[in-house]
């Protein structure tokens, strides 16, 4: 019963509600600051998925007052994202009704089952594992979001029309510069000014810079009566319930299962750079659960679907947030404007958001490692730069994929050097040690000989140095894993002429698939030469798992020993029987 009060413990969502009434004026702001930010950004993207702007709004009041209160971290923002969006494409384009219209029986059943996928992965806890992500991979995809949204913005920022692709941002910016609309870069300069400066300037340190410039950009546009893309109109209405269909539940379960991973990637990497900066640490397997319910939301009302999204947590950060009540307060601005309100938000110029979303993109940018990015340690600086570039120029889900896969191999090349690096070390501190017991065992055998009158030739001699050149060691340590097994093939090569092989366990706690098969493939090796081999202070686990993989089979039982000196003394009486019957055979 405990052990389930623990479990359940992450799960308390109560806590999230605790201290709401604590900062409301700050958090009311911030939320309606945020709202201004995702309103623009949620139409948009619900035209993108072919479902309308009345999707993507759903979708972003599903994330403040679904996910808002449930989230893992007080600064969460969710919503549509261009990963998400994209994937909704997918399924639109490939899943049509006879007529040729999007089945929005099938697309909104899909993202209430990779909601439902999404709780089941929060509850078994498996969101934890983000933890293990790389603070380069971190770094990386932070720099190259703050970079990415930038450029995206700089059309708006000048009274253009937006760009579809990062390469578009690029190759016509010369173009945009000399078509820019002066009155256009003129409210989004104001804007990014008072964004800027207002911290430092406010007599009113409750109210948000990013608010602040939003009215004073949109007061100053209409008064002067400037000509310059607006919002415009934002669709109302109540929403039409979708119920998911159960027949299709097996068709939808493999485009469910990817736009789940998609929010998964997404808004856990966003907790993670959220994390960096406010130096809080968010609930990974709560993030979870809360995008989840917030997805199973938009599917029931047709909604897009989406996740937690970076930039509108950066404006809710820099807005003063310091509670959830801030994302809910987004949630019901942005039902308003639904149920009627829009009107009031019609004449927002882009340029002034473009200005507000300019300057949370410079604050994404790691500038802890910018300045010192030349000074990053060559491995570090590889995934660092190759995350960016995938950020930027590819897509989010494949820059954190690459990543991992980089910072992982990295992490196994450099697991795998110290490995070999102690071994080394470990093998020229034992080895004097071994040699002195090789030597007295070895005498003591030879003096027992001497003294019961048996004259063997050459054991009567030389037979410490006999003994010392017919047996080969191998000082497993650590976890035995697939990157740190190389060494065991090479000692392979070190078998010829040898009588004994000893594997001294002492220093081996745990090995994995690829170590307990290469320590197999080493006892075969050496029995296929004639070669006897001893093992020394085996661990029950390590014994437990050569004998579940049926590699210990390979060793005779009276060959598996518990001390050093036991093992020794088998090796030297193995040797003195071979060494006699080659003695014999010569003769």
């Amino acid at each position: 019963m405990e052990r389930i009060r623990e479990y359940l413990k992450d799960f308390n969502f109560t806590e999230n509600l605790q201290g709401l009434g604590s900062h409301v004026r700050g958090d009311v702001l911030a939320g309606i600051t945020v709202a201004m930010v995702v309103l623009p950004m949620a139409l948009a993207f619900g035209v993108a998925s072919g479902l309308g702007a009345i999707a993507g709004m759903w979708s972003a009041v599903a994330a403040g007052l679904v996910a808002g209160p449930l989230s893992g971290s007080a600064w969460s923002v969710g919503g549509p994202t261009g990963p998400i969006t994209i994937q909704i494409l997918t399924i639109a384009q490939t899943h049509q009704t006879s007529d040729g219209t999007p089945d929005l029986i099938f697309i909104f059943t899909t993202i209430a089952l990779a909601g439902f996928i999404l709780i089941v992965l929060g509850l078994l806890k498996l969101g934890q594992f983000i933890k293990f992500t790389p603070y380069s991979v971190i770094s990386g995809f932070m720099t190259g979001l703050g970079v990415l949204y930038m450029l995206l913005q700089l059309n708006p920022f000048l009274g253009l029309d937006g760009v579809k692709s990062i390469t578009a941002a690029i190759t016509e910016l010369p173009w945009s510069l000399t078509h820019a609309s002066p009155a256009a870069m003129g409210i989004g300069m104001l804007t990014l000014l008072l964004v800027i400066a207002w911290p430092k300037i406010s007599p009113v340190p409750w109210l948000p810079g990013p608010l602040i410039g939003l009215l004073a950009g949109t007061i100053t546009t209409v008064a002067l009566g400037l000509d310059i893309p607006t919002i415009g109109d934002i669709p109302t209405g109540l929403p039409s319930l979708y119920l998911p269909d159960l027949t299709l539940l097996e068709s939808a379960f493999v485009p469910a299962a990817a736009l789940a991973g998609l929010c998964i990637f997404d808004s856990l990497l966003t907790c993670l750079i959220v994390d960096n900066m406010t130096g809080t640490h968010h609930n990974s397997d709560r993030e979870l659960v809360a995008q989840g319910s917030a997805n199973l939301f938009s599917g029931l009302v047709g909604g897009l679907g989406g996740a937690t999204n970076t930039m509108p947590c950066v404006v809710n950060i820099q807005s003063g947030a310091h509670t959830r009540l801030a994302s809910m307060t987004m949630g019901l601005v942005l039902l308003s404007f639904i149920l009627g309100l829009g009107p009031l938000a019609a004449s927002i110029p882009l340029s002034a958001l473009a200005g507000i979303l300019l300057k949370a993109g410079y604050d994404i940018l790691d500038m802890r490692v910018l300045p010192v990015v030349r000074r990053l340690p060559t491995s570090d600086l590889l995934v660092f730069g190759l995350v960016v570039f995938m950020t930027v120029f590819w897509n989010l889900l494949s820059a954190m994929a690459i990543g991992l896969a980089a910072a992982f191999f990295r992490f196994v090349k450099d697991q795998a050097d110290r490995y070999i690096a102690d071994l080394d070390r470990r093998n020229e501190d034992v080895k004097q040690e071994e040699n002195d017991l090789i030597f007295a065992f070895a005498r003591d055998h030879a003096r027992q000989i001497s003294l019961n009158g048996e004259n063997r030739g050459e054991i009567s001699g030389r037979f410490e140095h006999i003994v010392r050149d017919r047996i080969v060691f191998v000082r497993p340590h650590g976890p035995l894993f697939f990157g740190a097994i190389d060494w065991l093939n090479e000692t392979v090569e070190h078998l010829e002429g040898k009588d004994v092989l000893i594997i001294r366990c002492k220093w081996l706690d745990e090995l994995d698939l690829s170590g307990a098969y290469a320590l197999g493939d080493l006892i075969e090796a050496a029995n296929s030469r004639g070669v006897e081999v001893l093992t020394a202070g085996m661990s029950p686990r390590t014994r437990q798992v050569l004998e579940d993989l049926n590699e210990l089979s390979r060793l005779k039982e009276d060959h598996i020993c518990t001390h050093f000196n036991e093992t020794l003394e088998k090796a030297v009486q193995i040797i003195e029987q071979k060494t006699v019957a080659a003695s014999s055979n010569t003769l």
